[in-house]
This record gives C-alpha cells, sequence and structure tokens, in this order.
C-alpha cells in the first residue's frame, strides 16, 4: 500500500513539475501532451491546456513576437488566426512541435475585428473595420483569398461569424437595437436572409452546407439543410418557460448530435438527431461556446478569465463535464507538498 502511495505522489510530482516548466517559458517549446489551446476571455493571449483529460491544466500564456486581439483557436489546434494589436493587421500563429511562428496572413486586410475559422479548420474568415469580410482557404499551410463581399450596407452590428469547410459559405449574424437578421454570403456573389425571427447563435455542421442556427424570438434551434440550394429545416429543440436567450450552438462531427446554451442556464442540452431525444446536462457553468479540442468529441464550454475551464466529454455513452484548473502566478504544490499530503 505504501509503495502504491509513492508511486502516485510521484507521479503527481512529475505532472505538476512538467505544468511548472512549461508555464514559466512558454516560448521554448509545447511539446508533450496537451488538449490544445485557449483564447484568453479578453481574446488577446493564447494558453496551452498542457496534460491530458483528467490530468490537465491551462498554463501561462504564450510569448509572440507582438501583442495581439481577436485571437480564434482552430478546431485542429494546429494554429491560431488573431490581429496585431497595434495595427489590426491578420497573423497566422502556427503552433509547432518546437517554436510558435508568428507570419501575416497573406491577401488579408488591415484591422480585422472579427475572425471565425471553420469546424474543420480548413477556412476561415475576416471581417475588418472596413466592412468589408474576406473568405480564406487551404489553412494551415498554404492559405489564400478566395473571395471579398463588402458588407456596409447591411443594417446593424455584427454579432458573429461561420464559415463552411470549403470556404464558399458564410454566415453574418447582423443586430439593431430590436432585430437581428442572419445573412448568408456565398463565393459567387450572392447574398441572401435566413428564415430566422431572431437569429443569436449559428454553426455549420463539418464538411456540409448545413447549419445550425439558433432563435431566441422562436425559442426555439433548427437545422438548415443546404442553405445554398433549397434548403430543409429540422426543427432540433424548442424551449419554454424560464427561456431567457440562447448562449451558443453546436455540432458533433458527424453531424448527428446538436450541442445548445442559453444565457443565465448552468446546463447543456444534446440532441441527438437520429433519436429524436434530447439529453440535459448539469455543468455548474454559463456555457459561452462549444469550442472543439484535441480527441474526440471534446468541447471546452468557458474562459480562462471566468475561472476553471468547463469542458464537455461527449465520447462515452453518457456525457459528463470536466473541469480544468487555471495556473494562476505561484505554480501548483510542490513535490514535498505533495509527498505531505
Amino acid at each position: 500500500m505504501r509503495a502504491l502511495q509513492n508511486g502516485m505522489f510521484s507521479t503527481l510530482a512529475i505532472f505538476y513539475l512538467g505544468i511548472a516548466a512549461f508555464g514559466q517559458d512558454p516560448s521554448v517549446s509545447i511539446s508533450g501532451p496537451t488538449l490544445g489551446f485557449v483564447e484568453a476571455s479578453n481574446r488577446t493571449a493564447i494558453r496551452p491546456i498542457r496534460g491530458v483529460l483528467g490530468a490537465s491544466a491551462v498554463g501561462q500564456p504564450l510569448l509572440l513576437d507582438s501583442e495581439i486581439r481577436n485571437a480564434v483557436i482552430s478546431p485542429k489546434h494546429d494554429y491560431a488566426l488573431a490581429a496585431r494589436a497595434e495595427t489590426g493587421e491578420s497573423v497566422l500563429i502556427r503552433f509547432g512541435l518546437d517554436s510558435v511562428t508568428v507570419d501575416s496572413l497573406p491577401g488579408a486586410r488591415g484591422a480585422a475585428i472579427s475572425i471565425a475559422i471553420s469546424p474543420s479548420a480548413i477556412a476561415a474568415a475576416v471581417y475588418g473595420e472596413d466592412r468589408i469580410l474576406q473568405l480564406f482557404a487551404g489553412f494551415p499551410d498554404a492559405p489564400q483569398l478566395i473571395g471579398e463581399f463588402d458588407a456596409s450596407d447591411i443594417p446593424g452590428h455584427l454579432q458573429s461569424i461561420a464559415v463552411s469547410d470549403d470556404g464558399a459559405l458564410a454566415l453574418l449574424n447582423f443586430e439593431t437595437l430590436d432585430n437581428a437578421t442572419l445573412w448568408a454570403l456565398s463565393a459567387n456573389g450572392s447574398r441572401w436572409v435566413l428564415p430566422a425571427q431572431r437569429a443569436s447563435a449559428a454553426s455549420f455542421v463539418t464538411n456540409r452546407h448545413d447549419a445550425v442556427i439558433a432563435d431566441d424570438a422562436a425559442q426555439e434551434v433548427f437545422l438548415l439543410s443546404n442553405i445554398d440550394q433549397e434548403a430543409s429545416r429540422l426543427s432540433v429543440a424548442s424551449f419554454g418557460d424560464g427561456f431567457n436567450a440562447f448562449a451558443a450552438v453546436g455540432a458533433s462531427n458527424d453531424g448527428l448530435r446538436v450541442f445548445i446554451s442559453t444565457k443565465k442556464s448552468k446546463t447543456i442540452t444534446i440532441a441527438d438527431l437520429a433519436t429524436g431525444v434530447s439529453t440535459v446536462l448539469s455543468c455548474d457553468c454559463v456555457a459561452t461556446g462549444f469550442r472543439p479540442l484535441k480527441g474526440t468529441s471534446l468541447f471546452r464550454l468557458s474562459d480562462p478569465g471566468d475561472g476553471p475551464v468547463a469542458v464537455l466529454d461527449a465520447s462515452a455513452a453518457e456525457p459528463q463535464i470536466i473541469i480544468i484548473p487555471v495556473m494562476s502566478a505561484t505554480i501548483g504544490p510542490t513535490p514535498e507538498e505533495v509527498q505531505s499530503q
């Protein structure tokens, strides 16, 4: 029994020492097991999630060659897109085994204020202060500009963007004082309004022109298939008494499950499209999004600035919520402290 305890203490000590070393000099290397990366809540920094599921922590911010803003992590966690804080220039941040590189995004305009990456991380959309939307494909190795759209005549303030994996379609959610409109833009130059009373969140399904859309006014989440053709609509979930507003929606890689969170509610709804059955999972958090981590059906729900990071593990028959601590200036317990426990 004593030998078993010593083995457990040694394992914990090695884990904390590894986390500490990684957090103290984030510019040296990002090798070793990670669950991916996370944007700071204000999107001005990128932090690694060091370790494996069940034994991990959010590390210190990576040291980059300049300050950034509006950072967005690739769903595959091999790169990120951001804007330089000083100039607004769009940059591509690649996560290598031994280094992090920051390069200008070819063809991008300046002053990027909103960025989106497709579900399979091969396409992206960048929206600038000039209200020009740019579509890119070929990430991460050879990104290239494939289309531009002038959205200056669309009324309202841009709330969110989503882009399809082929870069051919983008969804732009514009909000005015009393309304919200979801626009679809096609690489062929056409654009149109999607059928939603007051859209608040939208997400493309992997490798498809299908989108999951949340409608606050209808208190409904629905799947709109083939949105650039003869679209068909499937109701996924409806909400009644106590509903406030939707916070986020997402879909599994196979498109068979839809994930839903609402504002002020500390629960996650998982809708199975094949069976029509919905499961409500308590997360003791307000989920602000469904951002994939490395692994199968792992989604980050919250930001490190809001406290420990909540992760949805939907890979098992019974989904669960896992909490990942965030490293502070004081790095974990020492090996002596672990031994004394």
